[in-house]
């Protein structure tokens, strides 16, 4: 017998390989909140230059509760096949003890653009080729987004075999000082990850003797990695920041230049034009034929 569902996600094999996605999920969460044939959008959240002014207004309790409801339906989605919402549903993660009316009204939005994405899936390759076998990790930030506490994001996505098997989109918990420093605390939190699964992919028997691949747009931040004696402009970061240099000198994972416009981690940290979240998700998901 083939797979068909698990733990709520929906498998369809082919000859290729196999679609991991959410299609039914996405059905019966838009149906449930009234939002069955809405029109869908190309994005899920809008740029800062397209939201113009927001209502402010607090929610009152009964939406609340619906917002809430939506939110956590759509955390369920982001972690399981649907991480091109990822920094959407953050966002909206950030407000569930006080929404706003945009709040619900970017909700609604990303609701809507899954109305019209609802076969993206995760494709599992039974063949894949020598470029793309292994670990290899992207890391990003936005630096200072957070308008409240000036905190930036951060995000990575890690890949085996060309598939996402890990990603993430979440606040920094300390505020960094540069576009520079908030880079390097990003590729800390994606070395500890990269390192986590080298442990499990060595545990599956796989070969782990040549470093993880992690991709960063940063050139400082890549300088600051392979230079130790930056003392004056590094001695304030936190000692667990300087973790990425400690994995890469003990041949564990090693720091690349990527342009970035390649960085496809760059959507886990911020809303993007349609073009470039376009051009970033055509290759980390794919449609279910």
């Amino acid at each position: 017998s083939s797979l068909d569902k698990f733990l709520g996600a929906n498998f369809r094999e082919t000859e290729s390989g196999i679609y991991m996605h959410l299609r039914q999920y996405v059905t019966e969460l838009l149906a449930r909140h009234g939002m069955t044939g809405c029109k869908p959008v190309p994005t899920p959240e809008a740029r800062k230059c397209d939201l113009g002014a927001q209502d402010e207004t607090l929610l009152h309790a009964p939406d609340v509760k619906v917002f809430q409801q939506i939110t956590g339906g759509l955390m369920f989605a982001a972690t399981t096949a649907r991480l091109d919402i990822a920094h959407a549903v953050g966002m909206l993660a950030r407000q569930m003890s006080r929404p706003r009316v945009c709040d619900m009204i970017a909700a609604k939005r990303v609701l809507r653009y899954l109305s019209g994405t609802a076969g993206h899936a995760i494709f599992f390759p039974y063949k894949t080729s020598k470029a793309s076998s292994g670990l290899v990790a992207y890391a990003d930030s936005d630096y200072a987004s957070d308008p409240v506490h000036r905190k930036s994001t951060t995000g990575y996505i890690v890949f085996y075999n060309g598939v996402p098997v890990s990603w993430k989109s979440h606040l920094q918990d300390t505020v960094a000082q540069s576009v520079c420093e908030a880079e390097y605390i990003a590729l800390a939190e994606c070395s500890r990850e990269v390192v986590y699964l080298r442990n499990v992919v060595g545990f599956l028997g796989r070969d782990t003797r040549e470093p993880t691949i992690v991709y960063e747009d940063n050139e400082g931040t890549i300088k600051l990695v392979n230079n130790p004696v930056y003392h004056g402009k590094t001695k304030h970061i936190e000692v667990k920041f300087h973790y990425t240099r400690h994995v890469q000198e003990r041949g564990l994972v090693k720091v690349v230049k990527v342009h970035t416009d390649n960085n496809c981690a760059d959507i886990f940290t911020k809303a993007t034009d349609f073009k470039t979240f376009e051009r970033h998700v055509s290759r980390i998901m794919c449609n279910v034929p």
